[in-house]
């Protein structure tokens, strides 16, 4: 699977719709704020000094968020302080976004290094995409062991039938096609793949 390929693949948009929406929904933008707010609040278990942490982190995060819909160099530097300094939930969401504003900027870099940081997600299914995301850089580096493990990552977060199809070709490139033909037909027997991924998965089997 080439760039292109991966570029264009539902995944991808689905990927990057999740993590963008952020971006462009101000009104999402206040609502998510403000549930971390009320979440971070509402847990008796946080000392006084956890509590201001988290409110304070919210605040950060809504003034970078709504920075990077108008100046996206200022709005960076502002996730990246939140990055550096906000509390476990305003971490994940600055991570997100950023992950999304560099990908779609072809910055891959910078999304390698983000993926790579010591930030828990615990959404599975945006730690799934993400981790899909991961194995589609390391496809297109050619490095296909790399590119298994994180689509196997990304399976056991979420189960998605185009993370597993992601793994056929994974496997089939690595020159394992006894792996990728077992794949290909469970996709093609799942009554839950779209016409889409059943087409893509009997172009795989017809080269295996």
């Amino acid at each position: 699977m080439d760039k292109h390929e991966i570029r264009q693949d539902p995944i991808r948009e689905r990927i990057i719709g999740s993590l963008s929406y952020l971006e462009n929904n101000k009104n999402a933008l206040f609502g998510v704020l403000a549930v971390v707010v009320i979440i971070i609040a509402g847990s008796g278990y946080y000392s006084s000094s956890s509590k201001a942490l988290g409110i304070e982190s919210a605040s950060d995060l809504g003034t970078a968020l709504i920075t990077l819909t108008n100046d996206k160099d200022s709005g960076v530097l502002l996730l990246s302080k939140v990055l550096d300094e906000g509390n476990d939930a305003s971490k994940q969401v600055a991570m997100a976004t950023l992950v999304n504003h560099y990908y779609t900027n072809d910055q891959l870099f910078e999304v390698d290094s983000l993926l790579n940081m010591d930030i828990k997600i615990t959404d599975d299914v945006i730690a799934s995409k993400l981790l899909s995301l991961k194995g589609d850089m390391r496809a297109n580096d050619g490095d296909f062991d790399l590119a298994l493990e994180s689509y196997s990552g990304s399976l056991d977060a979420y189960p998605s039938i185009e993370v597993e199809l992601k793994m056929a070709n994974a496997h089939f490139m690595a020159g394992d096609s006894e792996k990728a033909r077992a794949i290909v037909d469970a996709v093609l027997d799942n009554d839950k793949a779209t016409v889409t991924l059943k087409t893509k998965s009997s172009m795989l089997k017809s080269k295996l």
